[in-house]
């Protein structure tokens, strides 16, 4: 029998690399709601050698709070010089904004600096038209051409936009209208990033309709091959109206952006994966191109794209 498997980018499992990683693996079962159940988990990662331990919640969100709070009761969150500890937890947080404050109240994770943060900060060039003086729109994107397929059970109770707003695409929001922060240490940056959600201008019920759209995909076709609509998923119930695309308008009312429109969009089997931020520059001044058809002369953009291929792009004019 062949030792590789298929895998959709067309990669094998290279059976070494497989054996090398199983061996490290290993199962601790228990309760959530029972200490011994701690107990065996830290003498797990003692066993271990480094007592470096990532805290993964893959669990029902109203465990969230109680696992974090026995975690810390039992001190298995407790750092050292040499041993680091983090807690991560599965989206969506929280299910409104009560439980999402609730879930705020009890688990803040230190923030990562990410790449958009250097390619804005460390190119001095940027910064001088950062603001709405020039920037006419700011289009952030995260799309996939995966379905919902076997988490139609969780995805029923979630949909697009608790799953990908609030985390995702709040995050490279506020990455790129954040001020710059004093420092590139974890709570500076989230200080800034705060600043920024509480400046988002909160819609009233009428204009969150008129600034949002929700929809979902129906059976089609993708790379050629047939695919079955959101209602015809495993778990997923035939009249269900859980969107698997949002799009909506967000404006931040500071500064640096007031009156410029910040567009999110995220959804499932689109044509493409693409998660990106475009940057869109007021244009220059028509004048000189009168006896031009100014609408060939397309705006500058910035791109700024995150996967698949992370990189960045600048369009220009040029004759």
């Amino acid at each position: 029998a062949s030792s590789k498997v298929d895998h959709p980018d067309g990669q094998g499992l290279n059976p070494e690399l497989w054996a090398s990683l199983a061996k490290n693996i290993s199962y601790v079962q228990g309760d959530f709601l029972d200490d011994s159940t701690y107990a065996a988990l830290e003498q797990k990662i003692n066993a271990s050698g480094t007592g470096n331990a990532v805290f993964y919640l893959a669990t029902a969100p109203r465990f969230f709070s109680e696992v974090i709070q026995r975690l810390g009761a039992s001190g298995l969150l407790k750092e050292t010089p040499e041993a680091f500890r983090r807690v991560v937890i599965e989206k969506p947080f929280g299910s409104d904004l009560e439980s999402a404050q609730a879930l705020n109240a009890c688990y803040l994770g230190k923030e990562t600096v990410q790449n958009i943060l250097v390619s804005r900060f460390s190119n001095g060039l940027f910064e001088a038209f950062w603001n709405n003086h020039y920037i006419d729109h700011v289009q952030i994107t995260a799309a996939e051409t995966v379905g919902v397929e076997t988490r139609g059970s969780f995805y029923e109770h979630t949909g697009a936009l608790r799953d990908m707003l609030p985390n995702h695409l709040f995050q490279l929001l506020a990455m790129v209208a954040m001020e710059p922060p004093a420092a590139f240490g974890a709570d500076a940056v989230r200080g800034e990033k705060a600043k920024v959600i509480g400046a988002i201008r909160p819609w009233s019920k009428e204009d969150a309709l008129k600034n949002s759209v929700r929809g979902q995909y129906t059976a089609g076709e993708l790379g050629g091959k047939p695919v079955t609509g959101y209602r015809e998923e495993n778990n997923v119930a035939p009249d269900s109206t859980t969107e698997t695309y949002v799009a909506l308008k967000v404006m931040i009312d500071n500064w640096r952006w007031v009156g410029v429109p910040f567009y999110l969009r995220t959804g499932k089997r689109m044509s493409a994966r693409d998660t990106e931020i475009a940057i869109c520059f007021k244009p220059a001044p028509y004048a000189q191109f009168r006896d031009t058809e100014v609408e060939r002369i397309k705006p500058n953009y910035l791109r700024i794209q995150i996967q698949p291929n992370e990189g960045m792009w600048f369009d220009l004019q040029a004759k």
